[in-house]
Order: structure tokens, then sequence, then C-alpha cells
């Protein structure tokens, strides 16, 4: 009779195959968010910046719009994000929306900077 002969190498490539999607799944739980908040604000300085051209509304209107997006979405930007660091620049009938942040991503075994620049512009088509 031959005794059970398999050496476990079967399951070594499992427990690090399982391992490695641990740690993909870790990291794109710290990341995506990051990313959907840069989204979220880029999208309302796009619908912003159509709004302002159109409507010539004010500097701290705009500003005030995109500053309520960043505190729904609670952005934990390092240093944090500042109301008076969203730029709203009109150039005749032409509005552009800046900004720029950093968001820390800490991976327990990695530190890394997430850097944003989220930016819209917008004229008049008349």
């Amino acid at each position: 009779m031959k005794g059970n002969q398999q050496r476990g190498a079967g399951s070594i490539k499992a427990i690090f195959a399982t391992a490695i999607l641990v740690v993909i799944a870790w990291t794109l739980f710290q990341v995506v968010p990051a990313y959907m908040d840069n989204y979220w604000v880029q999208d309302a300085m796009t619908n912003e910046a159509r709004l302002a051209a159109v409507n010539r509304k004010s500097d701290d209107d705009v500003r005030e719009a995109i500053w309520k997006v960043i505190r729904e979405r609670d952005i934990k930007a390092t240093p944090p994000i500042q109301r008076e660091s969203i730029r709203v620049e009109y150039m005749g009938r032409a509005v552009n929306i800046s900004l720029k942040y950093s968001i820390e991503v800490n991976l327990y075994f990695y530190k890394f900077t997430l850097n944003f620049t989220p930016n819209a512009g917008d004229r008049p088509i008349v």
C-alpha cells in the first residue's frame, strides 16, 4: 500500500496566492476612495465652471459650492484643504477653477502620497 505522498507544495502555493490577493484587496480598499473623492471634486468643479460662465456667479459662490462637496466627501488631505486654496479665476467671460491637494495612504507596510490637481474651465458659447 502506498501512503499519502503529497508534499504540500500545492497548499503553499494556495496560501501564497491568497496572501497576494489579500494585499491587493487591502491596497485597493485604501486607494480607490481617494480617487473616487477626486472624481467627485472634479465633477463639482466642471459643473460649477459651466454655471459660473453662464450665470456669472461670484468667486465666493463658486468656491462655496466646491467647498460643500469637499466637506460632504470628508476628504482627508494632508495638509487639510482650506477654502481659500480653491482658486477661481475669471478671464473675461471665461472661468477657470483649480485646486491642489494630497492624500497620504498608509498600507502599514508602505506609506505613499497621492497628489491630485483637479481643475475645470469653461467659457460661454455666446
